[in-house]
């Protein structure tokens, strides 16, 4: 029998409605990258060009510039909202992109169950952004000529201005967390793992975005150095032991458990110092309300650090009791096994001495 061949155009039960749920998760890089190319192609027109910069170009420019010799410097604004919607938006596309092409061809040559997918994917997607993060903020210091000078941070802070780099590298990790939000949904998350993403996001946008807002630009991309250096060694843990190698995996969660308890006392410590440098500061440097909204925020990234240090300690302790439980069941295969060769031994000796004493009554006979 022939089978008909398809006519064009024809839908088959596995192609989804146009706009339908399955729909969007199948295209979003395409649907989004496509909305990101009509924003970009407005710089091509003069008439919406003013609009489409606002989306692509950093705002805000508070210089001089009939001035050539003045560096350029911005301050924040409304026009950042439309920057962060793009930067958003771009970076779905490229998770998007970075999963389809990359980690999901990886996860199928190794076979993993669809729980241990879904952890390889999430960790490993993750993984070259917060690199990212830490390469750039290495980048603008080491621009801005602060990396052999990091004590000079506290003179800028906090910065009513800031370099069109260092405004950039903001709104790019801003966009970064925000994207996680609608993220969420192209991956599928579970119903039930929700509330603790939505948590452990919101976590990381309100110290960004109180940095961002009251200045502390400078402590703050030092601290997301530090902080995204120790994500970049839970992800590659996490990745390896995904894949299916725990053994040698070990050994990077033993190194990322002593790079979290420094990195938290670091970041503990470089608030309170960054507080102390504010409290010096005279009225004329910084006014009383701006002392206070920078104190809210250096407040809730040092009950940050103690959170999420008591989250360590618990995660510790559950892995020891875990370790304590897989170590008695081993050890009681272990006597089960034992018991049961000797039982096997005993009774393979009461058989030979029962064979023997036939044999001698047979004799006997």
């Amino acid at each position: 029998m022939v089978k008909s061949a398809k006519r064009p155009g024809q839908k088959t039960e596995k192609d989804p409605f146009i706009f339908s749920q399955e729909y969007l998760l199948q295209n979003q890089a395409d649907l989004v990258s496509s909305l990101c190319l009509i924003i970009m192609s407005g710089l091509l027109f003069k008439a919406t060009r003013a609009l489409s910069a606002k989306f692509c170009m950093v705002q805000h420019n508070t210089t001089n510039l009939t001035d050539p010799d003045e560096k350029a410097m911005y301050s924040i604004g409304r026009a950042d909202n439309c920057m962060i919607l793009f930067y958003a938006l771009l970076f779905i596309a490229i998770h998007a992109v970075e999963n389809e092409y990359f980690w999901e061809k990886i996860g199928r040559r190794l076979h993993l169950s669809k729980t241990r997918m879904a952890e390889f994917m999430d960790q490993g997607s993750t993984m070259p952004f917060m690199a990212a993060i830490v390469a750039g903020a290495g980048y603008v210091f080491v621009q801005e000529d602060l990396i052999y000078n990091l004590t000079s941070i506290w003179d800028h802070t906090p910065a009513d201005e800031m370099p069109m780099l260092l405004k950039f590298y903001w709104v790019l990790v801003i966009a970064f967390v925000v994207h996680q939000y609608p993220e969420m949904y192209f991956m599928r998350v579970k119903n039930e793992d929700m509330p603790d993403k939505i948590i452990g996001y919101t976590a990381y946008l309100i110290p960004i975005l109180g940095a961002y807002l009251t200045g502390l630009v400078y402590p703050a991309t030092i601290i997301l150095v530090i902080h995204c250096t120790t994500e970049v060694l839970k992800a590659l843990s996490d990745v390896i032991e995904s894949a299916g190698h725990g053994d040698k995996a070990q050994p990077l969660y033993k190194i990322w458990s002593v790079a979290f308890i420094l990195a938290r006392n670091a970041i503990a410590a470089l608030t309170v110092v960054t507080f102390f440098k504010l409290r010096s500061k005279s009225a004329d440097e910084l006014s009383q309300f701006r002392f206070l909204c920078c104190s809210v925020v250096l407040l809730i990234l040092l009950g940050l650090q103690l959170y999420l240090g008591w989250k360590f300690v618990q995660t510790v302790l559950s892995w020891r009791h875990q370790a304590k439980e897989v170590a008695l069941a081993q050890k009681k295969a272990d006597n089960f096994w034992q018991q049961r060769k000797e039982a096997n031994k005993e009774a393979k000796k009461a058989r030979a001495e029962k064979r023997a004493a036939k044999a001698a009554v047979e004799k006997e006979d």
